[in-house]
């Protein structure tokens, strides 16, 4: 297996690792998510939509992250980069509109930028490599 190969597999293992867990927690406790920027959940409605979109969303992203890392990889490089890049795009609008955002959503905006970066690179060098 060629070395990008391996930092791709490794790279798509950890972050559908992380999905899936987050995908797990919003599952069992959506309000325990939501908690670290202060959005109380107050009907089934709300509640059923953390699950979905945190949760349901999140454990299958992962769980396809896990999976494309032996069997689709630029595939899986692809979902992270829209993945990622949209999550920092909509966090750079919400803090031009509404000013910086508390620490925990400020440590996921470089997290999410860092793992753009690193799917895009990944993704073009995988493509370089044909």
């Amino acid at each position: 297996m060629k070395t990008i190969n391996r930092v791709a597999l490794f790279f798509l293992l950890l972050m559908g690792l992380a999905f899936a867990n987050v995908g797990v927690q919003a599952i069992g406790n959506p309000q325990s998510v939501m908690d670290n920027v202060g959005v109380v959940l107050n009907n089934n409605s709300a509640l059923s939509s953390i699950r979905a979109i945190y949760g349901g969303m999140h454990l299958f992203f992962g769980l396809f992250c896990v999976f494309g890392a032996f069997k689709m990889q630029k595939e899986a490089l692809i979902l992270l980069v829209l993945y990622t890049f949209g999550f920092v795009v909509g966090r750079l609008v919400g803090i031009a509109i509404d000013g910086l955002p508390n620490e925990f959503v400020t440590t996921w905006l470089i997290t999410e930028t860092v793992s753009c970066i690193m799917a895009s690179v990944l993704l073009k060098l995988s493509w370089k490599k044909e």
